[in-house]
């Protein structure tokens, strides 16, 4: 039986939507706009840990032209976390699903520390076996690297896995290894493609 990895933003939860954008950007006091464009610059590498909280929004911070040293460090991590806290509940339902008929189940998140370890200690996430995520491994997707290592740690081949994403080149970098990719839109075809992709 193939394993299910599946990502965490965009398809577990739901994209962040205006509301919690704007409680961010509004606590920095800048526009919205320009908020995300500085946010994403910095973000890959405090999704690896390469920089702490600290230094990410120390980095959002002076790309807007700010003081580093003004930024209330424990309001914009929480108000980070909240944002992506919002779970599609499609996506929890076919989790379920999944987990009844004993597929193997493994998550694959780029997400920061304060995030993989909250996402830990969700009841939701004890469907999966293993929970990989960027900062842990000091990779992110769509590097190559990672889903070779987490099929070393599955123990097996990219070939009996089905990798769960809502970003294109993620999905491509997946299946480039020989991993079967699925791009996620909505629950319902996410239900169709592993009825197809997955045998039990």
């Amino acid at each position: 039986m193939k394993w299910v990895l599946f990502d965490f933003g965009g398809v577990i939860c739901d994209p962040p939507g205006p509301r919690e954008a704007a409680a961010l950007s509004g606590l920095i006091g800048v526009r919205e706009e320009r908020f995300w464009e500085v946010y994403w610059e910095g973000r890959l590498d405090y999704d690896m840990a390469t920089v702490d909280a600290a230094g990410f929004w120390g980095g959002v911070y002076t790309g807007l032209g700010l003081t580093a040293a003004d930024a209330p460090l424990d309001e914009l991590i929480a108000l980070d976390l909240k944002m992506w806290g919002y779970l599609n509940s499609g996506t929890l339902d076919i989790l379920r699903e999944l987990e009844g008929r004993a597929v193997p189940l493994a998550l694959l998140s780029n997400a920061p520390l304060e995030m993989a370890r909250l996402i830990d200690e969700q009841p939701w996430a004890a469907v999966f076996s293993h929970r990989f995520f960027s900062a842990d491994l000091r990779r992110a997707k769509p590097d190559p690297a990672i889903y070779r290592e987490v099929c070393e740690r599955l123990g097996v081949s990219p070939g009996d896995v089905v990798f769960v994403d809502d970003r294109a080149d993620n999905v491509e970098a997946a299946t480039a290894l020989g991993i079967s990719g699925v791009l996620f839109t909505d629950a319902d075809r996410l239900r169709a493609d592993l009825d197809r992709l997955v045998s039990t």
